[in-house]
């Protein structure tokens, strides 16, 4: 009987042996640990009122792959304002149109932080409108112009001002010229220098640039 035993012992013991050996590299006995990540995309763009997900692939330790730890890294942006991310999954939502691109963190434990840019823009914007339009002012007064967009937000149409996000130009700065940057967009005007010129909002998003126009005279 004492025999059977301690044949049986020794044969169980010699199987968890042989199951650590085996399981060893894998973490059998001390867990894997995260060794490094790296986040993506490194530039994004935000549609506005909608979202983005971010994501970030690491590897542990013993080199292996550790998969999608997109959740497991703590997630912040530098302009909350404009683009907000959820600080444990990794989600953009585009809070306001952004002149200035938000930079994102995702950071773990001790490792190096890594960062991405992700901007807000109109994506699918229709009937781009400059006002006034086809207006006219008397030379030496200063004129506002304000830019808009008609964009699909969260299902619905809404008006957006885009303003301060397009850049402004004229055919003749010399009779108007406008400044960038400001809301509404002062137009200046040469007292004495009269004229026809075309005003000109260029829009940019994902890369893709929509110009559109309108006529203007000084008198």
């Amino acid at each position: 009987m004492f025999t059977s035993r301690k044949l049986a012992s020794t044969l169980v013991f010699t199987v968890l042996i042989a199951l650590a050996a085996g399981a060893s590299c894998r973490g059998f006995f001390v867990g894997e640990t995260l060794n490094s990540f790296s986040i993506t995309p490194t530039t994004a763009t935000v549609p506005l009122g909608g979202t983005f997900q971010m994501e970030a692939y690491g590897t542990n330790s013993d080199g292996s792959s550790a998969g999608n730890v997109t959740t497991k890294l703590t997630w912040s942006s530098n302009e909350s304002g404009s683009v907000s991310v959820g600080a444990s999954t990794g989600t953009l939502s585009g809070i306001a149109l952004s002149t200035t691109a938000a930079t994102i963190t995702a950071s773990y434990q001790n490792l190096s932080s890594q960062t991405a840019s992700a901007s807000v823009c109109v994506e699918n914007g229709t009937n781009f409108k400059i006002a006034p339009s086809n207006g006219s002012v008397t030379s030496g007064t200063p004129q506002n112009f304000t830019a808009s967009t008609t964009a699909s937000i969260d299902g619905t149409n809404q008006t957006v001002d885009i303003t301060s996000a397009v850049q402004w130009s004229t055919s003749n700065s010399s009779i108007l010229s406008i400044a960038n940057g400001s809301d509404p967009a002062v137009g200046t005007t040469t007292s004495g220098n009269t004229g026809s010129v075309v005003v000109t909002a260029a829009y940019t998003c994902n890369g893709v640039t929509t110009t559109f126009t309108t006529n203007f005279t000084v008198n």
